[in-house]
């Protein structure tokens, strides 16, 4: 599969099938992260992966009852430094390399971006000198979402400056 066939079929999955990744997968998406660019090639950001449905579970109420959370295969929580700063950056950027390698395998992906990051960050012992960035969910789809609209190249880029459309 080529990157642009990845980009145009990828959707956020809220609904997933009770299976587990399997080691190889798992690896192979696992790679495709640590191979993203980061400023100054730093890789300031780490990543937890929950693949235990009783950890899952826990994390439903910190991720604002969003129930998928507990039913994927598994949740990955990108972890940020702080002190380094493009670090959220870079793991967004991480984490985007994992939807897409994810996607090639026949998995799915939803960005999780409202949750409790004090409450994930003590459930999950990340150290007070790193942050809870985003968490992303992981596992085989169990919908098929439709395309939904895009705006307009004309409505989003710009040449040379702002407001300049030709």
């Amino acid at each position: 599969m080529d990157v642009m066939t990845a980009i145009r079929g990828r959707r956020s999955i809220r609904r997933y099938k009770d299976k587990k990744i399997s080691p190889n997968e798992m690896e192979d998406i696992l790679e495709a992260a640590r191979l993203a660019p980061s400023a100054a090639n730093r890789q300031a950001w780490e990543l937890i992966v929950i693949e235990d449905r009783e950890t899952k579970n826990a994390l439903v109420p910190l991720c604002k009852n969003q129930k998928f959370v507990g039913e994927c295969s598994a949740l990955l929580v990108g972890i940020e430094d702080p002190a380094q700063r493009w670090s959220r950056v870079d793991a967004a950027i991480m984490l985007d390399h994992i939807t897409l390698a994810a996607y090639e395998k026949g998995l799915g992906t939803c960005w999780i971006g409202a949750f409790d990051k004090e409450r994930i960050e003590s459930l999950l012992g990340v150290p007070s000198n790193r942050s809870v960035a985003i968490c992303l969910t992981l596992g085989y789809p169990d919908e098929s979402p439709t395309p939904r609209s895009r705006k307009a190249p004309h409505e989003l880029f710009h040449r040379e400056r702002y407001g300049r459309k030709d």
